[in-house]
């Protein structure tokens, strides 16, 4: 009976910090947090918990991060990536939108998976619409701006061990992002540049090739030469000089345990990928643990897609 009083007790405080407001330098903090886009918020996330969530990494990159790009295209009516510049926020419609999404992605057989004990931590609560928007106003709406940004959404559903006010704590204490992640970061988005020209000479071939005549023919033969194409070798340049950059970062900062491997998950171990000095982790590694693997991920997914053993 104690033991449960004691978790009852654990439960209420949690919410209790869960909704606590946020001081005026914080609140403008979470503010700036929710402007950037939908992956840097969550490497903001991943940085402060690391120690608790790393598990879920792997979850957040690929399903959540996804169904999150998925419904901010769905809300601007874009349907080719190539077009879709990355977003940092959606509308409470579009946020239950994205839990319904989410929700169906997970029922499917074939993302049983997903489902997994192993990701046990990231399963969305199961709520009709009207609960489901109440909870989007009341709870996740952290600053009350009538949006819902990854960050929030990051916070509510791993609840249990963050909050608003110490996500603030922790991440307004660490230090700011060392020159080579941000190098790193600069060099991937890049990449995504370079795919974008590639991915938009792509779709304009294919709608040439799919009418009739010599224009057809010719862009079907420029279609066929389009992965040894002067665009192909822009972005294969991009992901050699992203790579380098990701790799000097993992070496200062995130250790061996940080480098994935193509068709594997990324190793998500904390305590074995920091820099550390005189025996002990640099202080700018522990608060980088997240960006790290997200580096290595992003990268590890962009090579898989248009890296030169691809078949585009």
């Amino acid at each position: 009976e104690y033991m449960g009083e004691k978790f009852l007790d654990q439960q209420l405080s949690l919410t209790m910090s869960f909704t606590e407001k946020l001081d005026p330098d914080a609140l403008a903090f979470f503010n700036d947090v929710c402007q950037k886009p939908f992956g840097e918020q969550a490497v903001a996330f991943l940085n402060a918990y690391w120690d608790e969530v790393h598990t879920q990494a792997e979850f957040i990159f690929t399903v959540a991060w996804e169904m999150m790009k998925y419904a901010d295209m769905h809300a601007k009516g874009i349907s080719l990536l190539h077009h879709y510049h990355e977003g940092h926020d959606v509308d409470f419609d579009i946020g239950l939108y994205f839990y319904e999404q989410l929700c169906k992605f997970l029922e499917k057989p074939e993302n049983e998976h997903w489902r997994s004990d192993e990701f046990a931590m990231s399963q969305p609560q199961m709520l009709t619409a009207i609960v489901r928007k109440t909870e989007l106003r009341e709870k996740v709406d952290v600053n009350f701006d009538g949006r819902i940004s990854m960050i929030e959404y990051l916070l509510y559903q791993y609840q249990h061990v963050a909050n608003p006010a110490d996500f603030c704590s922790r991440s307004m204490a660490s230090p700011d992002e060392h020159p080579e992640i941000a190098k790193a970061r600069h060099a991937l988005a890049d990449v995504n540049q370079r795919i974008r020209e590639y991915e938009a000479e792509k779709a304009r071939l294919e709608e040439l090739a799919a009418g009739t005549g010599v224009k057809a023919l010719g862009a079907k033969n420029m279609l066929a030469q389009l992965s040894s194409s002067p665009l192909a070798e822009d972005l294969n340049k991009a992901l050699i000089t992203a790579e380098a950059a990701v790799r000097i970062a993992t070496k200062k900062f995130g250790g061996s345990k940080a480098e994935t491997t193509a068709g594997s998950k990324a190793e998500t171990t904390a305590g074995s990928k920091a820099e550390t000095t005189a025996g002990r982790k640099s202080v700018a590694a522990d608060f980088s643990s997240g960006a790290v693997w997200w580096l290595n991920r992003d990268l590890e997914e962009k090579k898989r897609l248009y890296g030169k053993k691809s078949k585009n």
